[in-house]
Order: C-alpha cells, then sequence, then structure tokens
C-alpha cells in the first residue's frame, strides 16, 4: 500500500462530501428548475447538475516497448495499468437534449498515477438514461515509474444511468521520454546499464463507474478503511 494511494481517497472524500451538502441544499421545494443538482436530468428538472463518479478502468489493448538491461534480460513493457479513479464536475443544460460541462479525474495505478482535465458533453436519450463523450489532457505528477511527468491525451464515450452508474470506452495516449543510464566500475570494462526507448504509448480501455450516492458511500467507506489501515499498520 502506498501513501499517495490512501491520501488521494481521503482528499476526495473530504472534498466530495461538502459538495454533496451544497448541492443538496439548492433543492427547490416547489419542484421548479433546480441549480446544482446532485443526480444530473434534464430540463425542466435540471438546469445544472454536479458529477461525482467513482470508476474503475483496465486497458483492454496496449502498445507497449522493449527495454533494454544491458548484461541482462530485454523485456516489454507497458505504459498503462488498471486503475480506481475518481471524477468530479460540473455540467449545465443548454436545453432538453444536450449539457456541457467538465470533470477532472484522479486515480491510482500500478506505481503511476494518473490525472486528467476533461470537457464532457452528454446527449439526454430520457430522463434517466444518456451518452456522453469527453476528451482533454491527461498527465502522470507522480514521482517515479515510467509514465512520470509525460502529458498526453484521453478521450471516451459513455453510456450513463441515471448518474448512478456507467459503462465506457476511453482512449488514452502518452508520450514517453527516452531513458537510458550505464554502470560503469572504474578501471574496469562496460558491465551493464539500462535503455527505455520511450515513444507514443496508446491504450483502449473499458471501465464501470458509480455516480451520485453510490460513489460517495464507496469513497468515504474508501477513505475510512485506508484511514483505520494506516492507524494501525503506519507506512514508513
Amino acid at each position: 500500500m502506498r501513501a499517495w494511494t490512501s491520501g488521494v481517497a481521503l482528499i476526495l472524500t473530504c472534498g466530495i462530501l461538502p459538495v454533496s451538502v451544497l448541492a443538496q441544499a439548492g433543492v427547490d421545494p416547489e419542484g421548479r428548475q433546480q441549480v446544482g443538482c446532485f443526480r444530473g436530468r434534464p430540463p425542466p428538472a435540471c438546469k445544472s447538475f454536479w458529477i461525482v463518479e467513482m470508476q474503475g478502468v483496465s486497458p483492454v489493448a496496449q502498445t507497449s516497448r522493449i527495454v533494454e538491461n544491458r548484461g541482462g534480460p530485454t523485456y516489454r513493457q507497458e505504459a498503462f495499468s488498471s486503475q480506481l479513479e475518481w471524477n468530479l464536475g460540473h455540467m449545465v443544460n443548454m436545453g432538453p437534449r444536450y449539457a456541457i460541462g467538465g470533470v477532472v479525474t484522479a486515480g491510482t495505478g500500478n506505481g503511476d498515477a494518473l490525472t486528467a482535465l476533461k470537457l464532457r458533453v452528454r446527449r439526454w436519450l430520457g430522463s434517466d438514461l444518456s451518452l456522453e463523450a469527453e476528451g482533454g489532457l491527461l498527465w502522470n505528477d507522480a514521482n517515479g515509474g515510467s509514465t512520470s511527468g509525460a502529458i498526453g491525451g484521453t478521450a471516451a464515450l459513455r453510456l450513463n444511468i441515471r448518474d448512478q452508474g456507467s459503462f465506457f470506452l476511453r482512449w488514452d495516449m502518452l508520450p514517453l521520454a527516452s531513458q537510458s543510464y550505464s554502470f560503469y566500475d572504474p578501471g574496469d570494462p562496460f558491465i551493464g546499464g539500462y535503455h527505455d526507448p520511450g515513444g507514443t504509448q496508446h491504450a483502449l480501455s473499458i471501465g464501470v463507474g458509480t455516480g451520485s450516492v453510490p460513489a460517495l458511500i464507496t469513497t468515504a467507506a474508501t477513505g475510512l478503511t485506508l484511514a483505520v489501515l494506516l492507524a494501525l499498520f503506519p507506512y514508513d
């Protein structure tokens, strides 16, 4: 367990819960169009609404590169891994058919934590069903890892059900810098080294998510569990 993993969950827990309280406080008891609905709905129910989602995503196909260990075996390296992610954002209904807005995505991964800033467009298919397209910037600001510091792009298509659950297909891209270093022993011949050719890496992933109340409950439970584990087993 990494310290930053628990930090992400706890920060998001603290950040999302107040949002839900504010959104609920904006409910109009007379049933008029609401600003800042907690669960998104088309007009006339909502003028705008919050995006609160927790999701899991896993690559089904991706490119890779050959990493050389001079003096040792070579191996194939992939840039993307399964992720647990949180989306937080806001959307505005532009009419009965479309809504537009943006989300910030923060995730955890196997050594590389990915973050994204995306524009999202929603097409209402009814009061409880919608299709969404999103795209924007993807980057890794974690220290260490093969993709650390890389900035690329991401795009996804999503089927959303009542803002309570979703299924999506996503493409991600990261351009990786070449990395090399060598081991020398003064006075002796070259004995080893490492070379990662880098290059632009792509992944096609599928995912499933929860929104609204399920996301808040799951996030709060995750944050509480991690806090208890850290208290019982401190991470050095």
